[in-house]
């Protein structure tokens, strides 16, 4: 039940980082188990680790800082990405015969209100995982400054989401935020300051999720519901053709049939009421 708010509340509180090795240990251990549990996520790959493992050996000799701008199609990203650093990567450079100084670790960068629909938990979890909030919408100096200060200076990378936010779109890309290209003007900038000589890169990093087998029957169901609530036939209609799998062009027909029906029924609405 929403509590009532009497008065106006004080602003959010900056929470410094304080990466934690055995927190992080813990989670890595949990992680395997906590994905295809609460997540459904069945399985972790990930393509062109070369570049990576390059970029994390560059920066752990100190000839290099990156951060790492991953596509934010779901609120499951951060799990995917730590699966990749902590586990995919570090495999990957032990088949290579490769080995990294120190572990492959990485801060973040989250909306600071997240913790207040996410709880307590999350409040002390992230900054132990190497989170660094920042008020989204507003010029957040606090969450800026060390943002930058971690760029520059910290011994692991830094990963943000260049979307804002998540859009539930594998293909699509939401308008990019200036702030991650400012970021490595600033760590460049910083570097030079301190004469320095590291090399400054931002590595994209593309996420995509698949069903490992197509949902078909929760798909024909929900159609089906959407079908009956708008008083139209089942399989009235001749296949489309648009695509090449026969039953997913049965439902896509389907599918443009209710988005047809949906709008002459909104527009009948309007005309009537709204003239």
């Amino acid at each position: 039940m929403p509590q009532f708010v009497p008065q106006a509340q004080p602003p959010l509180a900056f929470i410094p980082q304080c990466i934690s090795p055995w927190v992080i240990k813990i989670v890595r251990a949990l992680l395997p188990l906590w994905m295809p549990w609460k997540l459904s996520i069945a399985s972790v790959q990930a393509d062109n680790l070369d570049t990576l493992i390059n970029l994390y050996h560059d920066f752990q000799a100190g000839d290099a800082r990156f951060l790492m701008a991953f596509r934010h199609p779901s609120t499951k990203d951060p799990f995917s990405m730590s699966y990749l650093l902590w586990r995919l990567l570090p495999q990957a450079a032990r088949q290579g015969k490769r080995r990294f100084n120190r572990p492959t670790y990485s801060h973040f960068i989250y909306d600071r209100g997240i913790p207040l629909w996410a709880g307590g938990i999350v409040t002390w979890l992230f900054p132990r995982l190497g989170g660094t909030p920042i008020l989204r919408g507003k010029a957040d100096r606090l969450g800026l400054r060390a943002a930058r200060h971690l760029f520059a200076h910290s011994p692991y990378p830094i990963a943000v989401a260049p979307e804002g936010g998540t859009n539930e779109h594998n293909e699509i890309v939401s308008p990019l935020e200036p702030g991650v290209s400012q970021l490595g003007f600033w760590c460049a900038e910083d570097l030079h300051k301190a004469k320095r000589t590291a090399s400054v890169y931002i590595l994209p990093i593309g996420i995509q999720y698949r069903y490992v087998s197509p949902p078909w029957t929760a798909l024909t169901n929900l159609i089906q519901d959407l079908e009956t609530d708008l008083g139209l036939a089942v399989n009235a209609e001749p296949l489309p053709g648009l695509l090449k799998d026969p039953q997913a062009d049965q439902l896509y027909g389907r599918v443009l049939r209710v988005a047809e029906k949906l709008l002459t029924d909104m527009e009948s609405f309007y005309s009537r009421y709204y003239h």
